[in-house]
């Protein structure tokens, strides 16, 4: 049976429901919305499933391809389901219908609730249209929408100037990089003549365009960069978490900061190519993990601390690519995308008991009044460390593998280290949020230590608080779902299942992903476990007051100033910016532009007067004029012609 009519039926399903749910946002219901806006994300999962069991149950496994339009020689859009577009499309599909249900209980109380829910519909649209596209103008389109969507989500709160200045912020990194992609993408049609990826990676494998593939893997690095908030381009990243939770799990951990990652994986005959733009890829990558985790652990924000967290993971991945572990990239991709959301969504579920306040400082004891947000929340920070037998143990160990079989020790070095940073932050967020005293905020009592039946009879009012906000069950099911599979996804898909899903879209390359490396895996468990200790000594329930008040972490200073690099930004760029618009506006606007349109209308305004002395309404004066015409025009014939 052809499947191939769901290609675009996937695309076009949530964007339909977008369009619907937006017009009709303030007649329907909010249970119509409910079930409209899920509805087309699940109709759009089932659809890729159906697709994913056909092409991997085939004997040979032959992409899937529908077209969309066709521009003559330009440009020929259409779709595919290959084994690397269909591995992403069920994360976007499958978490993305995951976070809508938890939206709809999270979110069911805004006034803009059916806004919110278009929103998530158009960028579900966009993300697919992304991953499946089989051209590189239809990657861009959808690369685009999904910048555009990042830029609605992040500043829903438009009221707010901080979720403003948020939303401009990552839409101006956005468009800086965008301009990277942009270039690339015109460099491979003025080398190749195609923007089709079989055309051009065709053309490549025959030797065709060498000399500028390094160029083209720079261009598309930049693009990737900006998207997936890598260094140096990562300073949105932090200040979106002004967007509500949901913002946060579905397009700043789980899918769309990953699109970085998926456009070099797509582009992987350009880097296998281009070993400089390869090795710089994977030093941007391993820098940023080694970056983010440090960072992650000076953040008192809940919500940045998983977002630099992010910063951190997706560095890994960028390493794996860099180093031509694809499969070991995508398949992180895929754990963390489980591990991560989960991660924000119960995050969200801490928020949510602490009426909106993020400041892991004021809480404490959460453990002790729903364990439900501490099971799963610790299921998924296990995760994100990567002790086995949790998910992010074994796609880690696949990129620590790749970089310590190829001799990269520097490289190896920093991964290792990250990961002991890695476990640091999430023992440290795990202690703050959920141990110590019941509900006491916002400053614990130094020295006083508790009993966990005197934290369980914390009085009155802890159980007031905790009956207020006790948990809606479509806020939990995802949740629990996710957090089976941050336990469950790594040893399920690890090996034979990854390689048969991955495989055909990397062929001919080592991938990394057969065996589990003793010397690799327990290095980095030991870095994992020392890290977890110190932090575990330092921020203990008994201690972490004293931490908080003495630690260096805890102090304005480097790491909570994320490395003074918006500092630095905002010296190169945004004072000079701001100072050539004052000097225009105050200077040259007036006294230049201003200046000319005030002279133009001077002269207009003098030769006006000029003429207006011959309308005096004499005859005698008129006739004078029409001789002295007649005379000018007699001599021109005479004289000139």
């Amino acid at each position: 049976m052809d499947l191939a009519w769901m290609l675009p039926a996937i695309v076009v399903v949530p964007l339909l429901s977008a369009a619907i749910v937006g017009y009709f946002r303030n007649t329907w219901s909010k249970t119509t919305v409910s079930w409209v806006a899920c509805g087309s994300v699940a109709a759009a999962f089932a659809m890729v499933v159906a697709l994913a069991v056909q092409y991997w149950g085939a004997a040979a496994a032959e992409p899937i391809r529908s077209g969309l339009t066709s521009w003559g020689s330009l440009a020929s859009l259409g779709l595919v389901a290959d084994g690397l577009s269909l591995w992403w499309a069920l994360v976007v599909t499958g978490a993305g219908l995951l976070i809508h249900i938890y939206s709809t209980a999270y979110m069911r109380e805004d006034e803009s609730y059916g806004r919110f829910m278009a929103k998530l519909n158009f960028f579900i649209f966009a993300m697919s249209l992304l991953v499946l596209s089989d051209n590189f103008i239809g990657l861009a389109i959808g690369w685009g929408c999904v910048g555009l969507a990042s830029y609605m989500l992040i500043g829903f709160y438009f009221t707010k100037p901080a979720a403003q200045n948020a939303a401009i912020k990552a839409f101006v990194m956005n468009i800086a990089g965008e301009a990277g992609l942009f270039a690339g993408i015109a460099f491979i049609y003025a080398n190749f003549g195609s923007f089709k990826f079989d055309e051009v990676f065709g053309a490549i494998a025959q030797g065709q365009g060498v000399a500028a593939l390094n160029l083209i893997g720079i261009l598309l690095l930049i693009g990737a960069v900006a998207k997936s908030a890598q260094l140096p381009l990562h300073t949105w990243l932090p200040y979106a978490m002004e967007g509500p939770t949901p913002v946060s799990a579905l397009i700043h951990a789980a899918t769309m900061v990953t699109a970085g990652v998926y456009l070099v994986s797509r582009a992987y005959p350009i880097y296998e190519v281009a070993s400089g733009a390869a090795m710089t890829v994977a030093w941007v990558g391993g820098l940023g993990a080694l970056f983010g985790a440090l960072v992650a652990a000076g953040q008192f924000d809940i919500k940045r601390v998983l977002a630099f967290s992010t910063l951190s993971q997706i560095g890994y991945m960028f390493l794996a690519n860099g180093l031509g572990a694809y499969v070991a990239a995508d398949f992180h991709f895929f754990t963390h995308a489980f591990f991560k959301a989960c991660l924000f969504l119960a995050a969200g579920i801490v928020v949510h008991h602490y009426n909106g306040d993020q400041d892991i400082r004021h809480m404490g004891g959460l453990w002790y009044r729903d364990k439900f947000a501490g099971l799963t929340f610790g299921a998924a920070a296990l995760a994100l460390i990567g002790l086995p037998p949790f998910a992010g143990f074994f796609s880690k160990d696949e990129i620590l593998l790749a970089a310590f079989s190829q001799g990269q020790w520097a490289l190896f070095t920093i991964a290792v280290l990250a990961a002991g940073m890695t476990a640091f932050y999430n023992v440290r967020l795990f202690s703050l949020v959920f141990l110590g005293d019941a509900y006491v905020a916002p400053v614990r009592q130094v020295g006083k230590k508790r009993s966990r039946k005197q934290a369980e009879a914390a009085g009155a009012d802890a159980q007031a608080h905790a009956h207020a906000h006790e948990t809606p069950a479509a806020m939990k099911w995802p949740v629990a779902i996710l957090a089976v599979l941050s336990v469950v996804s790594g040893w399920l898909f690890f090996g034979h299942v990854q390689l048969t899903a991955l495989a055909p879209s990397f062929p001919t390359l080592d991938l990394h992903a057969e065996a589990i490396n003793p010397v690799v895996a327990g290095l980095s468990v030991a870095v994992a476990l020392v890290g977890g200790l110190i932090s575990w000594y330092l921020y203990r329930p008994e201690g972490a007051r004293r931490a908080v008040e003495l630690n260096p972490l805890h102090k304005p200073g480097i790491l909570y100033n994320m490395f003074y690099v918006d500092t630095l930004y905002d010296f190169l760029f945004v004072r000079p910016a701001k100072e050539t618009a004052q000097f225009i506006g105050q200077l040259f606007d007036p006294r230049g532009i201003d200046g000319v349109v005030n002279g133009l209308g001077a002269l207009a305004r003098e030769l006006g007067g000029v003429l207006r002395r011959w309308q005096n309404g004499l005859v005698r004066s008129y006739a004078l004029t029409v001789f002295a015409g007649v005379v000018l025009v007699v001599a021109y014939y005479v004289f000139y012609v």
